[in-house]
């Protein structure tokens, strides 16, 4: 006698089979219809405004406004409210800026040359001013409690 210890397989049902067989086809349909082809998908895309870069001109004043911004104005004016004065050997008669070249220039009046030659020497150690020249000084002898004009032209650090 032959005893068999592997347990018995059931029959498979063909109903089983064919509704499991219908599922799949019936989720391979829906996923064919519900995705779009590539075309179509892309077409959204090519609708979608260009955005062009900024043309040569645009950038350079975009560059020039940042340097601009980047310049220690605050600072300079500070210093020089601390530097010039009525109570001060020198009193600011006229500031001019030029952002592009990132310079002050200065017009004044000292009441002596000395004060005038040292003037410079004060303001290149304060730390937003990278150059300070003098430019010109005048003597008028008219004047009695400033006699001497002079020019100074400052050269701006930009910050970092």
């Amino acid at each position: 006698m032959a005893i068999d210890f592997t347990p018995r397989r059931k029959a498979v049902k063909r109903t089983g089979w064919l509704a499991s067989s219908a599922g799949a086809l019936l989720v391979l349909a829906a996923g064919i219809v519900w995705l779009p082809p590539a075309q179509v998908e892309a077409s959204h895309m090519a609708v979608a405004p260009q955005h062009a870069l900024p043309g040569v001109e645009t950038a350079q004043a975009v560059a020039a406004a940042v340097r601009e911004l980047n310049l220690p104005w605050l600072d300079v004016f500070d210093a020089m409210g601390a530097s010039f004065g009525p109570a001060a050997d020198a009193v600011l008669l006229h500031v001019e800026t030029d952002a592009r070249r990132a310079v002050v220039r200065l017009a004044g009046e000292a009441r002596d040359a000395a004060t005038v030659q040292g003037l410079p020497e004060r303001l290149r150690v304060l730390p937003s001013i990278d150059t300070a020249t003098l430019v010109g000084q005048e003597a008028r002898p008219g004047m009695l409690t400033h006699p001497v004009h002079f020019v100074i032209e400052l050269q701006l650090r930009e910050r970092s």
